[in-house]
């Protein structure tokens, strides 16, 4: 028999769910912010044009865990970011890959490149008026055809990558065959902060020989470009005489589209 002063036990404590969704909420808020920031950051004044080194291009088009850890947490959060992504510059990104005769090439007026690199590629930076210009001449130049183009909407500070083309079987292994870009645009004020990686392919083969990948253009650069302006990227001839010619122009927008002027 239980003694007259004896008090029943008390309960066990149970955790306090608001407290648990509380502190997991602030967690996401403080993710969140930081995700912020860094994209808000200002880019450290560099050089209107610079080639990539090789551990570059491998960041860039091989994201690291932190890259991906961003953007995953940044897809899971989608409808909280969404007033965010609303109010920030978007970027639209034209890239028209071109062949060209000797004779087209010669006629394309570009002058002097800004950059050339080891392997031939010449790098040139239009402001708009020029790169018009460009496109004009273009159009009535024989031996200028339009191979491949990809039109990409990006978000200013976030990486993208795109492709078109498609994918065959060459010795058993299936590949792309096409036109491949990875790119990261930075809207600054009058002007968009590139970094930039493409590489073209196409199956072919030499008389007598087997059927093989071929890469016609493969370029990795980082460039500061004016608002509706053009980085036009110039391969070396191959065998035949044929040249390739990149053309890549950003152009910023607000959330309804229209271009942003300075």
């Amino acid at each position: 028999m239980d003694s007259a002063g004896s008090q029943p036990a008390s309960p066990i404590p149970k955790p306090n769910r608001h407290c648990r969704r509380r502190f997991a909420l602030a967690v996401l808020g403080a993710i969140l912010l930081v995700i912020a920031l860094i994209l808000a950051l200002p880019r450290r004044p560099g050089p209107p044009f610079a080639w990539l080194t090789q551990a570059e291009m491998a960041r860039l088009t091989h994201p690291g865990p932190l890259t991906r850890l961003k953007e995953k947490v940044i897809i899971l959060t989608l409808p909280i970011w969404m007033r965010y992504w609303n109010t920030q510059p978007q970027i639209l990104v034209d890239s028209s890959l071109l062949t060209l005769s000797t004779a087209a090439a010669e006629q394309t007026g570009l002058g002097t490149p800004v950059a050339t690199n080891g392997n031939g590629m010449r790098a040139w930076v239009l402001p708009p008026t020029e790169l018009e210009a460009l496109r004009q001449r273009l159009n009535v130049v024989p031996g200028a055809a339009s191979e491949s183009r990809l039109r990409i909407h990006a978000i200013s500070g976030m990486g993208i990558q795109a492709f078109t083309g498609g994918t065959t079987s060459v010795a058993g292994t299936n590949a792309p065959v096409g036109l491949t870009i990875h790119l990261v645009p930075k809207f600054l004020s009058s002007s968009i902060a590139l970094t930039y990686a493409a590489t073209s392919t196409e199956v072919g083969a030499l008389s007598g020989q087997p059927v093989a990948f071929r890469t016609n253009l493969a370029v990795a650069c980082r460039v500061l470009l004016p608002n509706a302006g053009a980085l036009v990227i110039g391969s070396p001839g191959d065998a035949s005489g044929k040249f390739h010619l990149l053309i890549i122009t950003p152009i910023a927008v607000d959330a309804q589209g229209n271009p942003i002027k300075p």
